[in-house]
């Protein structure tokens, strides 16, 4: 694998809320909530937890899990006598070597398999270009995502609608029983390029400028510096941070090494 990271504390923000792990096979970005010093430590309380699984052989969701638990409970751990209690939004890929007998598809000596698992807290994205084709994998945790759910917004009124940064789900942030990932296993494809961000780079770029600039046949660290400063060019709103990886290769067994 080969990844690529960019962050910029936007055109109007004075503090970068955002933080990013990117080291194989966790690739992660947290959009801290709360304003300010909270947001930036709820951020940097979640991801010290979160390397965990830097450099970590990962076989199941467990420690995927395991990690994010224990970054809610160092979010909800942050001393805080501010209005708003801090908290972060997650999304993040992580290569694992999924074992076969976890599946009802496997078949006698199938060996274990590189497989994408995808997951989100909140409304932090992760996109999947394949074949040069992109698809959102994620869902936002949102209340605009309610509405479009419900048919009662269109996803490109939803892109400028003034409750599109009310989230559902959050670690820490003072949602109750909220800090629950979903979770998405892709198989790995030789030449998948995936992209985690926040939602000032998302909500800053639509999919179609989205999947030109990913598409467009630069390494990861130039394409996620692109993607950031294409989000400043298009108002620069909020933090943006944008984590690229690639994966060259499947081999069957073993993930490409980083």
């Amino acid at each position: 694998m080969i990844a690529g990271a960019a962050t910029d504390v936007g055109r109007l923000r004075t503090v970068n809320e955002d933080g990013y792990l990117a080291v194989s096979p966790a690739f992660i970005v947290v959009d801290g909530m709360g304003g300010h010093a909270a947001g930036q430590a709820a951020a940097q309380a979640a991801l010290e937890e979160l390397y965990a699984l830097a450099g970590a052989t990962i076989a199941s969701i467990d420690p995927i899990l395991e990690a994010v638990a224990a970054a809610q409970e160092a979010i909800v751990a942050i001393p805080s006598h501010a209005a708003f209690l801090p908290g972060a939004t997650i999304a993040g890929v992580v290569m694992t070597l999924m074992d076969p007998r976890d599946s009802d598809a496997a078949a006698p000596g199938d060996e274990a398999q590189p497989t994408w698992v995808v997951f989100n807290i909140g409304d932090a994205r992760v996109y999947l270009l394949r074949d040069n084709i992109m698809s959102q994998v994620t869902r936002d945790h949102s209340q605009v995502q309610v509405l479009i759910d419900t048919g009662q917004l269109t996803p490109e009124q939803a892109r400028r609608d003034p409750r599109r940064n009310v989230v559902t789900r959050a670690l820490g942030g003072g949602i109750a029983d909220s800090a629950v990932p979903d979770l998405y296993s892709v198989p790995v494809q030789a030449g998948d390029r995936m992209l985690v961000c926040s939602d000032g780079l998302s909500d800053e770029l639509d999919d179609d400028a989205l999947a030109t600039i990913l598409a467009a046949g630069f390494p990861p660290q130039r394409t996620a510096e692109l993607l950031v400063a294409a989000s400043l060019e298009e108002g620069g709103h909020d933090n943006s941070t944008a984590v690229v990886v690639d994966a060259l290769a499947v081999d069957g067994a073993t993930p490409v090494p980083a």
